[in-house]
């Protein structure tokens, strides 16, 4: 319950290593657009309306997406798949070597020089309906500086889960 009543921590945009790491998911062909890394934790709630989200919706133009998905999910991986997403799953240990990253559902968004510009959630509000990625997005393309949204949602990493649920009734 903590996650949805208290932002979640979001990684330092002025971090070097973590925009070199998400700089290298983005293909040689796809440098010069933008680029939105989303992600997302098969086993959190909110993290699940944010695939039907993205799943679903006509994608801003000029734009390369990826999601980072932690914890495998044959059917998120099928439904990217015929959504033109790449998945590249991995641990939530595997999520926070690489690129220190300890909550999600988390939207990280890089313009074409490959620096991050956004790194936040995706809605206003806590378990909040309207989901603002597509409005993000189309205010940093159009040069604008979004204020970055709270993060809501889950822990990944095993510290954070301890910490937001110490009685272990959400994360076994």
């Amino acid at each position: 319950m903590a996650g949805h009543w208290y932002t979640l921590p979001s990684p330092d945009r002025a971090d070097p290593a973590l925009e070199r790491a998400l700089a290298a998911l983005v293909p040689e062909a796809e440098r010069e657009s933008w680029a939105a890394v989303h992600v997302l934790y098969s086993a959190c709630r909110c993290s699940q309306r944010v695939f039907d989200h993205l799943f679903e919706s006509a994608r801003p133009d000029g734009l390369y997406e990826v999601v980072l998905l932690v914890g495998e999910d044959a059917s998120v991986q099928a439904r990217a798949d015929a959504a033109g997403f790449d998945v590249i799953t991995l641990s939530p240990g595997e999520l926070e070597e690489h690129y220190g990253i300890v909550s999600a559902p988390l939207l990280l968004v890089m313009n074409p020089g490959g620096e991050l510009q956004y790194a936040g959630g995706y809605t206003e509000r806590k378990q909040g309906y309207a989901i603002e990625d597509q409005e993000v997005i189309r205010a940093l393309q159009a040069g604008a500086a979004p204020t970055e949204l709270p993060l809501y949602g889950c822990g990944v990493s095993k510290e954070l889960q301890q910490i937001l649920d110490p009685m272990g009734l959400k994360y076994d």
